[in-house]
């Protein structure tokens, strides 16, 4: 199935042939053979949500056409826009002073921070410098300091569930999925914002994303569903969507260290990927309304 016009990708950044790559579609993943994970005291393979779907691993680079319908045109907004790019060098060299490319677990990354609150202190500054005139006045907010395992097909999980003290081995990863803690409308969701993602580990790991608005999508379902009698909303739209189009292409952008992403991820399907790598992932996340 080829990619319709829909979500843009801007590149504020030079990125290589084998940086933005495109597959034919999702799998359930029952239907996939899961990498078991290998990190510190973790031996095990990760558990899903029963309706989840991961990206098949068919990746290749773009071919012109698919590459002109990503590319930007007409208004870029913080819905219908992904950016990808690189932090200010004086912000990447005040992460790097922390050297969190040694920490081993999640705590260890927050105990870097607090040990070095003027350095931390520094790079709140630096992120709202940066931050302020991408967001047109409107408010932004800090949202979570976060980590994940190496070689996860994908990393999103709904923690909110989990009972206190729960392990990396209780995960159940959701899959291909779109954001949302409160229920919006559908034609709303443009009005959600987008989400700023710094990789600040020590290995390159991807954003993983459909390149199609829910109302798009929505719109989509419509022609092969009765979405009212399904009632089809921002909960069960995932589920729906790939069962009826498992065949719509996933686009995988490689996100390097202290690089960026800003994506509608209230907006779009997507997620993240440290698939194949070997040390711990950290990322830090501003919500806000970015755009360039």
């Amino acid at each position: 199935m080829e990619i319709r016009k829909g979500i843009m990708l801007y590149q504020d950044c030079q990125l290589g042939n084998d940086d933005i790559l495109i597959n034919s579609g999702v799998l359930p993943h029952t239907q996939v053979e899961i990498p078991r994970v290998n990190y510190n005291d973790h031996s095990f393979t990760p558990a899903y949500e029963a309706d989840a779907f991961l990206p098949k691993r068919n990746w290749r680079p773009l071919e012109a056409r698919e590459t002109q319908v990503l590319k930007p045109s007409g208004k870029r907004t913080d819905a219908n826009t992904v950016y990808i790019g690189d932090i200010p060098d004086d912000l990447r060299h005040l992460f790097e002073s922390l050297r969190l490319h040694e920490c081993r677990d999640r705590e260890a990354v927050f105990t870097r921070f607090r040990n070095a609150p003027a350095t931390t202190a520094a790079i709140n500054a630096g992120i709202t410098a940066f931050l302020q005139p991408r967001s047109e006045g409107k408010p932004f907010h800090f949202h979570y300091l976060g980590t994940n395992l190496p070689n996860l097909e994908v990393v999103a999980s709904d923690t909110t569930r989990m009972p206190e003290g729960y392990q990396e081995e209780d995960k159940k990863y959701m899959g291909i999925h779109n954001d949302g803690t409160k229920y919006v409308a559908l034609s709303q969701l443009y009005r959600s914002g987008n989400r700023f993602t710094i990789n600040l580990g020590k290995e390159a790991r991807s954003f993983l994303f459909v390149n199609l608005t829910l109302p798009q999508a929505y719109n989509m379902l419509k022609q092969k569903i009765d979405v009212k009698k399904h009632r089809i909303d921002i909960i069960n739209i995932a589920r729906y969507f790939f069962s009826c189009f498992p065949d719509y292409p996933v686009i995988k952008i490689t996100q390097q260290p202290y690089q960026y992403y800003i994506a509608p991820t209230d907006n779009c399907f997507h997620d993240g990927s440290t698939f194949g790598t070997k040390e711990l992932d950290i990322i830090m996340v501003y919500f806000g309304f970015f755009k360039f």
